[in-house]
């Protein structure tokens, strides 16, 4: 089971792995900032409460975004994690969209490392760099490398080539549970004590010294 909710819109997918067509089934909910109300809700939408002791590997965004709505995510993902005994995997909302963004690229740049940068309002710049790896057939899911994972920048001149975030939960939702396959693929065992929130706009976290 794959969860994102960096964004005002919360996505679920689920895969049965025992499938031989290994089916996606997603869906993703214009909900705003309500998630708190409707999270078991939504959840028990597509996939409800019975089951989940079936789950065998949670995936989860970890941010940028919304951090309120990514708290809560995480903290149902490691709630049931937990409970069932089950890997945690997490990754950033920015290494996500690296498969859709990095194809904007200039055919000279799009093998080398790049940024992908949001620009918050009175907050600044944040920004993480990426370099594709490879493109893992078995499971759909394009490794690709998180050299900077996201952070606050200070110098902006300095992070090129660079594009801009973009959000489309629709398809970073299949991302995130085919990067579970991938995880599970390579028998990954992940603590769910390890999963938190990436918060860069935070005044008690480091920010990058060198950009």
């Amino acid at each position: 089971m794959a969860l994102h909710s960096c964004s005002e819109c919360f996505g679920i997918a689920v895969k049965d792995t025992e499938n031989p067509e290994q089916l996606i089934k997603s869906e993703v909910f214009h909900i705003g900032r309500s998630l708190s109300n409707k999270l078991f809700s939504c959840i028990e939408t597509i996939f409800p409460r019975k089951f989940w002791k079936q789950i065998i590997r949670i995936s989860v965004a970890k941010g940028p975004g919304s951090f309120t709505s990514t708290r809560l995510t995480i903290s149902m993902a490691r709630t049931i994690a937990q409970q069932i005994d089950c890997s945690l995997d997490s990754i950033s909302s920015f290494h996500l969209m690296a498969p859709r963004l990095y194809k904007d690229l200039a055919k000279s740049q799009i093998l080398n490392p790049f940024w992908i940068k949001d620009i918050l309002p009175r907050r600044g710049v944040i920004a993480g760099r990426y370099e594709l790896v490879k493109l893992h057939k078995e499971s759909n899911y394009y490794e690709f490398n998180e050299i900077n994972s996201p952070q606050l920048i200070r110098n902006e001149e300095l992070i090129k080539p660079s594009i801009k975030a973009s959000n489309n939960v629709e398809k970073d939702i299949v991302s995130l549970i085919n990067f579970s396959q991938y995880c599970q693929n390579l028998k990954v065992q992940s603590n769910w004590q390890k999963t938190l929130p990436i918060y860069p706009t935070s005044p008690i976290d480091n920010q990058n010294k060198n950009a």
